[in-house]
């Protein structure tokens, strides 16, 4: 992840808007070596929020955890969507 002083972030914010962007990665913006804010791309940011959402009950994380073991030891059905 890069990390970035504040005063370069925000003469180089079109760039570096452009790099999380297209490289979906974080970048951190710090302040007087504090006061750290993320810039991130707006993609990554609702896939967080889509997943914090799946994960926000304990009978939803419970049943995809169940779920992804079981994938993981074959216990897996091929089948179809419904219209």
């Amino acid at each position: 992840m890069q990390t970035i002083k504040y005063t370069d972030a925000r003469n180089q914010l079109a760039g570096l808007m452009e790099t999380a962007s297209r490289d979906r990665e974080p970048i951190t913006i710090t302040r007087n070596g504090a006061g750290k804010v993320v810039l991130l791309a707006i993609e990554e940011y609702e896939a967080m929020e889509a997943t914090l959402h799946l994960f926000s009950t304990r009978a939803n994380a419970d049943q995809i955890q169940q779920s992804l073991a079981d994938y993981d030891a074959g216990k897996i059905q091929e089948g179809s969507l419904c219209d």
